[in-house]
């Protein structure tokens, strides 16, 4: 979750060979969506992810002409919101040191099922301690490991993941085009945002000059 950094769905045991979707696709949250997320609610994901009504995505730079001024305005606070995720791997590896680099040679199925319950033990224990410092209302241990998740986030940052510069088929830079219900989903959330902005700004301003 974005505001605490608490792990809902989770897959272990993918090799890293295999694409951010392919895997992701393996996610019961992916293949159950309703269980997880109500009407009104979806998730922040980057470029390398399809675009889905529960699932929001950036834009992608057209194969030909460029991102009009309200994708990039989108894009910049998408990735704002999801690189949070970036943030708990940063967290969860300043907390569980050994999450780091596991030296454990997987050369049977009994040493990749001995990582993987390693790791699930790390995210129980990481959602516990999130739950436990709600409770007792404090500011939580995060901040402890603020620095290593932000460079965890601009070191994904810099290498470009979730980059816009992959081009996207067809109609991708006309805020008209009519595509997937992902796509068509994604316009209207971004049509709705903007407007909200731009009036919060507006509202913001006239404050200023009647102060």
């Amino acid at each position: 979750m974005p505001h605490n950094l608490r792990i809902v769905d989770y897959v272990i045991g993918v090799p890293g060979s295999v694409h951010d979707s392919n895997a992701f696709a393996k996610a019961r949250i992916a293949r159950h969506p309703q269980t997880f997320l109500g009407g009104n609610e979806w998730i922040w994901a980057d470029s390398a992810y399809g675009a889905r009504p529960w699932c929001v995505v950036p834009f992608k730079r057209p194969a030909a002409g460029g991102l009009t001024g309200n994708q990039k305005t989108f894009n910049y606070h998408l990735s704002k919101v999801r690189v949070r995720s970036e943030h708990c791997f940063g967290s969860l590896k300043g907390r569980f040191q050994s999450l780091r680099e596991l030296r454990v040679q997987i050369q049977a199925q009994k040493d990749l099922d001995e990582v993987n319950m390693w790791t699930r033990c790390c995210f129980i224990l990481h959602n516990m301690i999130v739950d436990i410092e709600e409770q007792l209302g404090g500011t939580g241990t995060f901040d402890h490991f603020a620095e290593e998740a932000r460079q965890w986030g601009h070191r994904v940052q810099d290498s470009g993941e979730g980059d816009e510069d992959d081009a996207e088929q067809e109609g991708a830079g006309d805020e008209g085009f009519i595509g997937s219900q992902g796509q068509i989903f994604r316009n209207t959330l971004m049509g709705q945002l903007l407007r909200d902005f731009n009036q919060h700004t507006l509202n913001s301003s006239s404050v200023h000059h009647n102060v």
